[in-house]
């Protein structure tokens, strides 16, 4: 995850250190010489960083494939997004705080040299510098309300939706402001290949064309709501080219303030049945509220499916640990239905660790014994709140030699298992689904 993050950085900055490092050493007599030099080179990576952002946004399934699935390749475009904002910020700073600070007679500026009689006004130099301050005020507000999530969903949502039209101000000011010597070098033409990339992806965007050709429309055939407030939606599709086990999609309800929303699929895809099933958990307003808004005979337009989180059998070794917690349970379903109706052993032991709360301790899944045992897994429940969480030493106690451990649940679980599993002799491959989108 980090290496795509070195590169954004990395180029950019060492075709600067190359090619006009050296003139900035041997003619800066001062800091704000330095100051003058480093404001456009700043601009230049906030331009790379907010381009590839917006590439990672499109949902390429290309993408999606070499980042290992959409979970990855968002939380990569969160990343990118935040560093965007850090260097959008550095860049404002050096232009705006050295030259106030120097105002207000807290520092004092060097006398410029005599400059030369003022040509004609260039009317668009002018308009990418104003473009380009508000701009940089509106990406800097929409990073901080993305970061707050407190904030409900449906008016991120909205918000989010003002990045391409920022990134495409960004560019125009980013590119009529460049300096002329870097049109002499590499990193000019460079960064002008790169924005046109970007703002690719802002046009889909804005046309709302983003994720179409993977659409598909569904119906609701029957909904059930359990006692722990998990609504399963069963409907059928229209066109679906088919799911492994384990990935999921997005779903849009028809409810124009929320979009689309990201769900599990906890079935595997049986052409004779037709159907999928969403099993949605009521976490947010939104997600409590679903059983209330929705009905049979509902249109759902689905897209995707998505993600890498597939129990693929070259991955799996010589045996499998699964691990969930609470709805992380759903990619486990559909696995479990997909071995339950091959009807075959995998010829690989699997165990699958299951905490929930005892609350509602049957309520969902209701038939889970009975489905590991249909599908030769070995189940290890545990009743958090009554009995406590599992001892990770205990869960690894069945690793051996080319196994691999799979978990679905809360991130802070994850990272405690991620960094045992990271420890464990002989090595053991671990795998996790990285669902929280925002």
């Amino acid at each position: 995850m980090k290496r795509p993050l070195f590169f954004l950085a990395g180029l950019p900055l060492a075709l600067w250190v190359a090619f006009t490092l050296p003139d900035v050493i041997l003619s800066a007599k001062n800091p704000w010489d330095w100051r003058h030099a480093l404001i456009p080179l700043f601009g230049t990576l906030a331009l790379w960083w907010a381009s590839a952002g917006l590439m990672l946004a499109a949902r390429s399934p290309r993408l999606e494939t070499f980042f290992g699935g959409l979970d990855r390749l968002y939380r990569l475009h969160k990343n990118i997004g935040i560093g965007a904002g850090v260097i959008v910020f550095t860049h404002w700073m050096l232009e705006w705080l050295p030259k106030n600070l120097a105002k207000a007679g807290f520092v004092v500026r060097p006398a410029r040299a005599p400059r030369p009689p003022k040509g004609p006004e260039d009317v668009w130099i002018d308009l990418a510098k104003d473009v380009g301050e508000w701009a940089g005020y509106i990406l800097l507000a929409l990073v901080l309300i993305a970061l707050l999530k407190r904030i409900p969903y449906r008016y991120f949502r909205w918000v989010h939706k003002l990045f391409p039209l920022v990134f495409i101000a960004g560019a125009f000011h980013g590119l009529m402001l460049m300096p002329a010597s870097f049109w002499q070098q590499p990193l000019g033409w460079l960064t002008m290949c790169v924005a046109a990339l970007g703002v690719v992806p802002a046009v889909l965007s804005l046309s709302g064309r983003i994720g179409a050709r993977r659409q598909h429309v569904a119906h609701i055939e029957s909904l059930s709501r359990h006692a722990d407030g998990v609504l399963e939606v069963h409907c059928r599709p229209t066109g679906w080219p088919g799911h492994k086990a384990g990935q999921h999609v997005l779903a849009n309800f028809g409810h124009t303030a929320e979009g689309a929303h990201p769900f599990t699929l906890a079935n595997a895809w049986h052409p004779a049945s037709g159907t999928l099933k969403l099993s949605i958990k009521g976490l947010g307003d939104y997600t409590r509220q679903l059983a209330e808004r929705l009905a049979i005979g509902q249109a759902v337009k689905l897209e995707g499916p998505y993600g890498a989180f597939t129990f693929d059998a070259d991955k799996a070794g010589s045996g499998e640990i699964w691990v969930a917690g609470g709805i992380g349970i759903t990619p486990f379903l559909a696995r479990l239905d997909e071995l339950a109706r091959q009807r075959e052993s995998t010829g690989r032991p699997i165990d699958l660790f299951y905490a929930t709360r005892a609350e509602h301790a049957d309520s969902y899944p209701a038939n889970l014994p009975a489905l590991c045992e249909a599908a030769g897994v070995r189940l290890h429940r545990r009743y958090t709140d009554t009995q406590g969480p599992f001892d990770t030493r205990d869960i690894l106690r069945h690793a051996r030699a080319g196994s691999s451990v799979w978990f679905c649940g809360p991130e802070g679980w994850g990272l405690a298992l991620e960094k045992a599993v990271a420890s464990t002799t002989p090595p053991v491959r671990f795998e996790r689904e990285l669902f929280a989108f925002r």
